[in-house]
């Protein structure tokens, strides 16, 4: 991922452990924004979250918040919980997830609960949340997760105050949306140490729309003309992708009268109530779109490699797994549990295909094994056998009855039970 920059933002993040920061102090000292903490699993509000909010608004700081989550919980009751909180409360910066503890959750049940959680919220906001996690946590998202903004937090022994030039690699995230490069960082009007962070520009450029007045404020789940910020400025982005017409003043953050035209246009294309107001039902409507535009293109999946139902075979989870809608991996959409025994259609070079729609990774499941038994080899047959398994590496496995009319029983699984069927078929010899 990329090294930090001059040119980049500085944010802080804060919660009830910072105290009362001096707002116009910390405003003077070069920060630019201020994630708050405002909830914890499903029953913890921070009890600064109300006045830092309050203060750093008031002290012209653009102001977003983050939820700290708990993976064993269910995650729509967390998302409630969060916006019932969250109120009338306006946001400048995106919806945070904060999640960086597996609490006792398998690497599928965590990524699962990170995607249920930010596609609930996107729906009922209209706002495309960030994740935030450690780097060392990273390894529990797949792909499906990199569809959302990462914010990524390393920081350790010498370089905890001055922090790393960059977080590192990953195979999800090919870049960060924010890197939080310490948590014993200085700032004016703070006492102590205080997390710093920095969001690159361009990122900042995508969703900033300013700091937005504190005042008669809708809820989070409608949007209307008159509103103003960054869920408007999302909305009208995602309007322009699915082709409205937003052509004076585009993404402006502003909801007037053009945004209510294209809004009235949006909900007539779509069979919904035409008001002009992007209420919860026209929000998730643009979520739903703006996802299958997301969608992986299918030039993109690997290619799958049927077996149907003659050549498929069983297989049995070695942990809770998760399946995923695509053959690349990506969209993981429910978790089979250790020990399920399923059976595989095809495969790609990583992947099976599963009955009921879609793939498994190969690494997470166990091939059963099964006996076949040949009848009626004779001399010639043997040997073609003997030499066909040899190229498999399975010329162990044979065992060749010869009493009476000889038979080789073998004892296959997988992929190379496929090729053995394959093969017996093909030269038209009997086996059971």
């Amino acid at each position: 991922m990329q090294n930090r920059s001059a040119q980049n933002v500085k944010v802080i993040d804060v919660s009830h452990h910072n105290g009362r920061p001096n707002w116009t102090k910390v405003a003077s000292d070069g920060v630019k924004g201020v994630y708050i903490k405002l909830t914890e699993g499903k029953s913890f509000l921070d009890d600064k979250a109300y006045e830092n909010y309050l203060g750093a608004k008031n002290a012209g700081l653009r102001v977003g918040f983050y939820h700290y989550a708990h993976a064993d919980n269910d995650p729509i009751k967390e998302v409630d919980f969060f916006l019932d909180k969250l109120g009338k409360m306006k946001v400048d910066l995106p919806h945070c997830l904060d999640l960086e503890e597996n609490k006792g959750k398998s690497k599928s049940q965590v990524n699962a609960f990170a995607i249920k959680w930010m596609e609930y919220l996107q729906k009922k906001t209209g706002i495309t949340p960030i994740l935030y996690t450690g780097y060392s946590f990273m390894g529990n998202f797949t792909k499906e997760a990199a569809k959302y903004p990462l914010w990524v937090a390393r920081y350790s022994g010498s370089n905890r105050i001055k922090g790393f030039d960059n977080p590192g690699s990953s195979i999800i995230w090919d870049k960060w949306a924010m890197f939080q490069f310490t948590d014993s960082g200085k700032v004016k009007g703070i006492s102590g140490n205080v997390d710093v962070n920095e969001m690159e520009l361009s990122f900042f450029k995508s969703i900033d729309a300013g700091v937005v007045v504190v005042s008669d404020a809708n809820p989070p789940s409608q949007l209307q003309q008159g509103d103003s910020g960054l869920a408007v400025k999302e909305l009208q982005q995602n309007l322009i992708r699915l082709g409205e017409k937003l052509p004076r003043y585009q993404d402006d953050g502003s909801y007037g009268t053009e945004t209510v035209e294209a809004v009235k246009v949006f909900q007539s294309r779509n069979g919904l109530l035409v008001d002009g107001v992007a209420g919860e039902k026209t929000l998730a409507k643009v979520a739903d779109l703006i996802k299958v535009l997301n969608a992986p293109k299918q030039e993109e999946l690997p290619t799958v490699t049927s077996l149907g139902d003659k050549y498929s075979f069983q297989v049995k989870a070695a942990k809770d797994i998760g399946v995923y809608k695509y053959a690349n991996l990506a969209e993981n959409f429910k978790t089979l549990k250790k020990d399920t025994v399923f059976s595989v259609y095809g495969y790609t070079y990583a992947a099976f295909a599963v009955g009921g729609g879609g793939f498994v990774q190969m690494k997470d499941v166990e091939p059963l094994p099964v006996t076949i038994l040949t009848g009626g080899l004779n001399p010639t047959m043997e040997k073609e056998l003997r030499d066909f398994l040899k190229s498999l590496a399975l010329d162990g496995e044979l065992n060749l009855h010869g009493t009476g009319n000889p038979s080789a029983e073998i004892v296959v699984s997988g992929l190379v039970l496929v090729k053995v069927r394959q093969f017996l078929d093909e030269k038209g010899w009997y086996y059971k």
